[in-house]
């Protein structure tokens, strides 16, 4: 079952692309939301602009992901890997981040309002900065 839903995946992902890239009108935005996507490879995919809100994204690897601009309101990511993942302006708002892997990711311009970041692997600075936090 879950090498049929890759399949299916990356030719959404594949017409995504299209869409993102093409300015012809080719392809079409991927519209994830509110999917059971666990444990799926999404290394190094372009998911920019795509609606994942509400999918359950548990235990995937989205390692080098370009999530920029991505609607991800209330995704469950739980020990899903996103290493040096592209989340620029991504909107985070009440996701579940417990045990992710966000180690070298961007973050700049995130929405992280009401997330759960418990066991989550990040760097101090990424945080503080993504959290506005003030230096004491």
């Amino acid at each position: 079952a879950v090498a049929m839903l890759q399949k299916s995946l990356n030719r959404i992902l594949s017409e995504h692309r299209a869409w993102s890239t093409g300015g012809g009108g080719e392809g079409r935005r991927a519209h994830l939301a509110g999917l059971d996507l666990r444990d799926l490879d999404f290394r190094g995919v372009d998911l920019r602009n795509a609606d994942l809100s509400g999918s359950d994204l548990t235990g995937s690897d989205l390692t080098g992901a370009d999530l920029r601009n991505a609607k991800m309101t209330g995704v469950v990511l739980l020990n899903a890997i996103l290493r040096n993942a592209l989340l620029n302006d991504v909107d985070l708002t009440e996701a579940d981040l417990r045990g992710v892997d966000l180690l070298g990711a961007d973050l700049d311009g995130a929405e992280m309002w009401r997330c759960n970041l418990m066991g989550c692997l990040i760097e101090p600075e990424t945080l503080h900065h993504v959290l506005s936090c003030r230096k004491p």
